[in-house]
């Protein structure tokens, strides 16, 4: 199976690692940059929990216009850019190839479906922790799981998840993936944002109390949103996910936090902010949520040209 992932960052350096250690046919687009510089020179160079370093080289290239179809896109750029993904992928996957996005926020599965077909598309979501050292180098930050299905119901996506097994992944295959999605965002609502406003790792946020209830209370408003978009979760068992992720991620820095540290636009629009315009679109109002929706733009106020 010929694998392209889009989008090179902490999480698809990752998985490019553990795929093209597991022999998987491999092939990197990424925009040109830093980032896209340090992969085409050396490779891959991860950092396991002990310190030990190994690496992985694989083909990198900015554009994918006219090169052999690929039979599975894996779609981690930031939210904002899956559109400009969608009409790079066109052309280059087979006819019965599968796109699978693992990106954060919600509405990148209806992007991809609309311009490519729902058939293609499956959507899940991806726990493992790993932060960037610095150009071409990740760094391990906490196991975890990939939950992903079809996003046409009753598409046979086992061969997905065959091959990401079988590079050592711990992976779910859902029959419906969108309450997996629902999940994560809230999740990620109540997780990055505030370790995005407090530059804590994902460990040290659960030895704060005042950190803990934020998040208690970012996750419930996050539930209020999905509970008016028609998706009933429990309060009990979403809150058991934030604290199992943050145990197993404990020396990560969220994709959030990352960004702001480094100056890059951050994807609290696709994450927070489509929780907040599912309540204000039915006359409700989530605090919370729109208070650290406010306070995670205004610390990109002034920044100026994203970097790699």
């Amino acid at each position: 199976m010929r694998v392209t992932i889009i989008g090179c960052g902490a999480l698809g350096s990752l998985l490019a690692f553990k795929l093209v250690r597991a022999g998987v046919d491999v092939l990197v687009c990424q925009r040109p940059g830093t980032q896209f510089d340090a992969l085409k020179a050396d490779g891959i160079t991860f950092l396991d929990r002990e310190g030990n370093t190994e690496k992985a080289k694989c083909p990198v290239v900015p554009s994918l216009y006219g090169l052999d179809s690929a039979d599975l896109v894996l779609v981690l750029v930031k939210a904002y850019q899956t559109e400009e993904a969608a009409l790079k992928i066109k052309g280059h996957l087979s006819g019965n190839g599968i796109v699978l996005t693992l990106q954060n926020g919600l509405g990148n599965a209806e992007t991809l479906a609309r311009e490519l077909g729902e058939d293609q598309v499956a959507a899940g979501t991806c726990t493992y922790g790993a932060h960037r050292v610095g150009p071409g180098i990740i760094a391990w930050g906490g196991d975890g799981m990939i939950r992903f299905g079809p996003w046409k119901r009753g598409k046979d996506v086992t061969p997905v998840m065959a091959l990401l097994e079988g590079a050592g992944m711990e992976v779910r295959l859902e029959a419906d993936p969108r309450r997996a999605l629902w999940e994560k965002v809230i999740l990620n609502a109540s997780v990055n944002t505030v370790s995005a406003l407090t530059r804590l790792k994902n460990g040290q946020m659960l030895e704060m109390p005042y950190a803990v209830e934020l998040m208690k209370e970012l996750a419930k408003e996050g539930i209020r949103a999905a509970k008016l978009a028609g998706e009933e979760i429990e309060n009990e068992s979403m809150w058991a996910l934030v604290r199992s992720v943050l145990g197993k991620t404990a020396d990560n820095r969220t994709s959030m936090l990352q960004d702001v540290e480094n100056g890059r636009e951050t994807e609290v629009d696709a994450i927070v902010g489509m929780l907040v315009e599912q309540a204000r679109a039915r006359d409700e109002i989530l605090p919370r949520l729109e208070t650290v929706f406010s306070l995670v733009k205004c610390l990109g106020i002034g920044v100026g040209k994203r970097t790699e």
